[in-house]
């Protein structure tokens, strides 16, 4: 008997792809050094990882949910519990940076890119817009992302029921959108959609997300799919390997060929050497490992080089140091902060939706 609900695979692949972005953007701190600079031209493709991260996120939603979401109260109770599990971690790390800016204006710090900062983009980083609207990155960057997930989060309801009319449709809804992003990329004279970030990150989402919720609607018959022994443990390295040589739009097909071996791994109850490494024990961090790591590249790497007055070439121990920092600060974040706080408000909030339904059987 096959297990059709394990998930082993993508929570490897997810803790996985977290490590490669926070790999890229320390890369970042250091590319004015040959280290640095040979670093950054050979894990570009890194930020490619975000979009297994929304197949992945697609499929869970649609395991967890599509079922689920047939009236205004569980829609409700659904967009709360994905707030409740990305917000107060997107909050506090933006009021790190709010008050780094506060700093920075009163004289107390100083900082290359003061254009980080801009207090304009608070209303649309509050407000998870940060996707849509906004000149650059700023405040803690790789937020984008939720803005994205949160887009996806809203359209889901209509997708559910879409799905549940006919499954073929969400199929047909990842071609479309990904053809729709091309012909707007070509029309319009954009860079390629898979670079889309802070100016239509959202749509850049949404055929990776359907993906991933296709994946589960026909998980019977990708189980059925033959399997190529070792795909996945080719396909993986190599693309961590030799990404960088790839076209965008090309590597952003490994990533998603990536994601449906791992499914199909996953939905035919497989063992594979991803899964007997265990990475997918690791998985519960990656939330918390991909939103604290620029704090700590903040705090560790720019203010430590800093105060303790480093050479470029001596900042670069501070890399290793940073990256223990950002595993212990993940773990304190996520037993601590995160899931009491998400456990707190769900519960809030199922209470208070509990309630009028007593009471408007009492009053019958």
């Amino acid at each position: 008997m096959h297990d059709t609900d394990g998930t082993r695979h993508q929570d490897g692949l997810r803790i996985i792809a977290a490590g490669a972005v926070v790999i890229l953007h320390y890369s970042d701190y250091f590319k004015d050094m040959p280290v640095g600079r040979f670093m950054v031209a050979r894990t570009w493709h890194f930020n490619l990882f975000v979009d297994l991260f929304f197949v992945v996120s697609g499929f869970v939603i649609a395991r967890q949910y599509c079922d689920r979401v047939n009236d205004a109260a569980s829609i409700g109770r659904f967009l709360w519990r994905r707030l409740a599990r990305i917000y107060p971690l997107h909050l506090a790390t933006l009021a790190f940076y709010v008050a780094l800016a506060g700093a920075l204006h009163f004289g107390a710090a100083r900082t290359d890119n003061p254009a980080r900062y801009p207090l304009s983009d608070l209303p649309a980083q509050l407000l998870l817009l940060h996707a849509f609207i906004g000149e650059r990155l700023t405040f803690n960057f790789p937020s984008w992302s939720l803005s994205a997930e949160m887009f996806c989060y809203l359209l889901f309801p209509a997708l559910a029921l879409l799905a549940q009319r006919r499954k073929e449709a969400i199929v047909a809804l990842v071609i479309i959108t990904a053809l729709a992003n091309s012909l707007w990329a070509w029309a319009a004279g954009t860079t390629p959609w898979a670079d889309w970030i802070n100016q239509g990150g959202g749509f850049r989402a949404l055929p990776a997300f359907s993906l991933g919720m296709a994946c589960y609607l026909f998980r019977t018959q990708i189980a059925r799919w033959p399997a190529i022994p070792g795909a996945l443990a080719v396909a993986l390295p190599g693309f961590i390997l030799f990404g960088s040589l790839l076209p965008t739009m090309t590597a952003l097909l490994v990533i998603y060929l990536i994601a449906l071996l791992a499914v199909q791994a996953d939905c035919a109850g497989r063992k594979t050497v991803l899964s007997k490494l265990g990475f997918d024990r690791w998985s519960p961090l990656t939330y918390s490992c991909y939103m604290l790591h620029i704090p700590v590249a903040t705090v560790v790497i720019t203010l430590g080089s800093r105060l303790l007055s480093l050479s470029p070439d001596e900042r670069l121990i501070l890399a290793p140091v940073a990256i223990i920092v950002l595993a212990s600060a993940s773990v304190i974040s996520l037993r601590t902060f995160e899931t009491p706080l998400r456990r707190y408000l769900t519960e809030a909030y199922d209470r208070r939706a509990i309630r009028p339904a007593i009471s408007r059987q009492e009053s019958r």
